[in-house]
């Protein structure tokens, strides 16, 4: 039976635990299915190119029927001017006026430095662990806080992916992808007359 993708649901309905569950069953649907689709999104890529190369076709629509359902356009290039000769254009910038020195700080020293230094919370002084000496111009930033990723791992090294596998093929949590398209042309032999 085919979903009406148009329809909308409010995730903020559904318990964590199910959201927790849907999220691990898309994310095994993704793993199954996703790269046979990307390969499939990605067979025109080259062809295309070529035929832009070759003859000068910079896109081609899909149809359905007599009507335009998608077009896909060759990216191209614009036209610029950029230095090709370093050392000519150097020699032209410093003649011309074309050139400034900038002093900045070593992202190498920095990062080692902030890797050495010791934070005192009470003192809330920086101190460079190698030398002794406190470092000015540093601040403390606490950690903990959440940053917007969340890490997936498949529980008992994998087995929980084959649990939600064989229990995704089996129906059994249909319920919850209701909002989903059906990815397959027709009805299932099940529902065929």
């Amino acid at each position: 039976m085919p979903i009406d993708a148009t329809e909308q649901h409010d995730p903020s309905d559904v318990p964590l635990n199910d959201l927790a569950l849907i999220a691990a069953l898309a994310r095994l649907i993704a793993e199954e299915i996703g790269p046979a689709i990307q390969a499939r999104m990605d067979a025109l890529n080259p062809r295309l190119v070529a035929a832009y190369e070759n003859g000068g076709q910079n896109g081609v629509v899909a149809k359905v029927g007599d009507q335009v359902a998608a077009r896909f356009t060759v990216n191209v290039t614009r036209p610029k001017i950029e230095v090709g000769d370093e050392v000519a254009f150097d020699a032209y910038a410093a003649a011309h006026g074309g050139e400034k020195a900038i002093i900045q700080r070593d992202p190498v020293w920095e990062k080692a430095l902030l890797k050495a230094v010791r934070y005192d919370p009470e003192t809330k002084v920086f101190v460079d662990s190698r030398t002794g000496e406190m470092v000015p111009g540093l601040k403390y930033v606490p950690g903990g806080r959440a940053n917007g990723n969340i890490t997936h791992t498949w529980a008992d090294a994998g087995v929980g992916r084959q649990l939600l596998h064989d229990a995704l093929r089996s129906g059994q949590f249909r319920h919850l992808f209701t909002d989903v398209l059906e990815l397959t042309a027709g009805q299932q032999p099940s529902e065929q007359q």
